[in-house]
């Protein structure tokens, strides 16, 4: 029981996770390892049966992992206004990519893929918005299983499913990218929050905040957002590419 209390804590204790650690290097070799899965098994998976059992499984860790920190936010007191809402793009990615496992829609998938494939990697490489519990602890587990499960359900999208992202596509995640972005920025000066980091960067702010007044660096965080969506664009286009001469060498040699 106390080892329970002590990982669902609600105590800080000013932990800083420490990246390119050993710890950090097996989580990205994990994530790594799970995506060779997909390509490499990417036909088996295409098998109804086979699928269906990964997407279930999807549904439930990403769904549980939600479930989870909420509970823990409601009852640890740890929970506020400015920082547990699930406003976050990566914590909406991942509902995303469960409503779109379970409806199989486009719009969730365009989101899905979108927010959380760039979203994803982004924070697996550069970790710095942990929350400051020292490990072992629920938040420090939450952050990378959401995001490592996020990762590989936006591949198996993209490689498995074989949802194409073009430029409809685009289109589509700019216009709602801008206009969620702005209805978090308002709500954000509302509440005096940093949702999507739209106000304080996560890391660095004592370098914006020297070279950048408050409204020119969240009109800097709207163009990143922008950029990442067309690099996202750019990036699938290659792994098409690559996927489509891949397939040709294997038919080749039947």
């Amino acid at each position: 029981m106390e080892l329970v209390k002590h990982f669902f804590r609600g105590t800080p204790d000013g932990y800083v996770f420490p990246i390119w650690s050993l710890t950090h290097l097996v989580i990205i070799l994990v994530a790594f390892l799970g995506i060779q899965f997909i390509l490499l098994n990417q036909r088996k998976l295409r098998n109804p049966l086979i699928g269906r059992k990964f997407k279930l499984l999807m549904i439930i860790i990403l769904s549980l992992q939600q479930i989870i920190l909420y509970l823990w936010y409601s009852f640890s007191g740890y929970g506020t206004i400015k920082e547990s809402l699930p406003l976050y793009n990566c914590r909406i990615a991942i509902i995303f990519i469960i409503l779109a496992f379970i409806t199989d829609k486009k719009i969730f998938k365009n989101v899905g893929c979108y927010w959380g494939f760039i979203g994803s990697i982004l924070v697996l490489i550069m970790p710095v918005d942990l929350y400051p519990f020292s490990f072992p602890h629920y938040t420090n587990i939450s952050y990378f299983l959401g995001h490592i499960g996020l990762l590989w359900s936006t591949v198996y999208i993209l490689v498995v499913d074989q949802y194409r992202i073009d430029r409809n596509s685009l289109k589509s995640i700019l216009y709602f990218t801008n206009t969620y972005n702005l209805i978090i920025y308002i709500f954000n000066k509302a509440t005096n929050s940093n949702y999507c980091y739209l106000n304080k960067a996560p890391f660095a702010d004592v370098f914006f905040e020297k070279y950048m007044s408050p409204r020119t660096y969240s009109l800097t965080a709207f163009f990143a957002f922008n950029i990442f969506m067309i690099l996202v664009y750019f990036i699938s286009k290659t792994i098409y590419k690559a996927l489509e001469i891949d397939e040709e060498l294997v038919e080749s040699t039947l």
